[in-house]
């Protein structure tokens, strides 16, 4: 029976259980990480042995490459030779097919012939295409033989999937010249046609080859180049119509209001459009002081649009005495709704 010791104080139980002894055993630092071997690095020599063995790897599939290509080359000359093989079939089956269809016209005719010649010709013919139907089948049978004792030679179904995927990759590969040949012949005409000053032109055939060429950078920089012209031109006669209208201005402020009038500055540079606002407001003031309208608004929503209107009587509608590019709903004289009057502001 185990005897029960029992310690007195803290001292005994250290004593008891040597702990100066254990103190002196290193205590494993969970916190260092352990230190693994570093991998072996090659030597320069063998560096050099195994790009030597990748150069050897590298000729050899390019000769493997090119023995497989020959034996491609071999198989299609193989299914060449089954492609003739059953045309002759099919030739000799249409011989066949003819002859017996002849023997039965000469055979009926035989029958129901009036005249002794008529049915010795018959009989004559009917000889002649049994004997050709003979020799024709006989033919058949021969060339059948000869292209079953080929399929058998060949993994005809492989070829004629490769044949089919090869027919498939050269119809994509002239679709796709096609395509090259139309975009570069669009490109050539848009660019003459830009350099003439046709612009509609010149978009009209970049339109026609955009939906085929969606990412083609040369579409892009020719329809910004043409962008580009067209804005110039444009700026070119709104300046002109400007210098028009100024001059117009001093003798003739309706004609100066009806020339800016014409004018369509959708798209146009922020200071163009204020330049020809602002003038054609300054006609508006003269060309309402000419006519004797009294207080007369101004209308406008939006950079370069919009309109003069006023009423002809105290409590008449508004009505529309001139309008800037605001389309063919403010015609000189239609009426003007109160939502547009009460954001309207005095002409001066």
């Amino acid at each position: 029976m185990s005897q029960m010791t029992v310690f007195k104080s803290f001292a005994e139980l250290a004593n008891a259980l040597d702990l100066d002894a254990l103190s002196a055993e290193p205590i494993p630092d969970e916190s260092v990480d352990r230190v693994l071997p570093e991998p072996a690095a090659i030597p320069p020599s063998h560096l050099a042995a195994l790009l030597e063995e990748l150069q050897r790897a590298g000729a050899t599939l390019t000769a493997i490459a090119r023995r497989d290509e020959e034996a491609r080359a071999e198989a299609f000359r193989d299914l060449e030779r089954h492609d003739a093989l059953l045309a002759r079939l099919r030739e000799a089956e249409r011989a066949r097919d003819q002859a017996k269809q002849v023997r039965r016209e000469a055979e009926a005719l035989g029958k129901q012939a009036f005249s002794d010649e008529a049915r010795k010709e018959a009989t004559r013919i009917v000889s002649i295409t049994v004997q050709a139907e003979v020799a024709a089948t006989d033919a058949v049978v021969y060339w059948q033989e000869e292209v079953e004792r080929l399929a058998a030679q060949l993994d005809l179904e492989r070829l004629l999937a490769e044949r089919c995927r090869r027919e498939e990759v050269d119809k994509a590969k002239a679709a796709e010249a096609e395509r090259a040949r139309r975009l570069a012949g669009a490109l050539a005409r848009a660019r003459s046609a830009l350099e003439a000053g046709r612009f509609e032109e010149a978009k009209g055939l970049l339109g026609a080859v955009t939906s085929e060429n969606p990412c083609n950078p040369e579409i892009t920089t020719l329809k910004t180049i043409i962008a580009q012209r067209e804005l110039t031109v444009r700026v070119d006669a709104v300046e002109e119509a400007l210098w028009e209208a100024r001059r117009l201005y001093r003798h003739d402020s309706a004609a100066a209001v009806a020339h800016l009038e014409a004018l369509n500055l959708d798209g146009l540079p922020e200071p163009v459009a204020r330049q020809v606002f602002g003038e054609w407001a300054r006609a508006c003031s003269r060309l309402c002081q000419e006519r004797g309208i009294t207080e007369p608004l101004r209308y406008a929503p939006d950079l370069g649009r919009g309109a003069v209107i006023t009423r002809e009587s105290p409590d008449g509608p508004y009505i529309v005495v001139t309008a800037l590019g605001m389309g063919p709903d403010w015609q000189t004289g239609s009426t003007v709704g109160e939502r547009q009057v009460r954001r309207a502001r005095p002409l001066r």
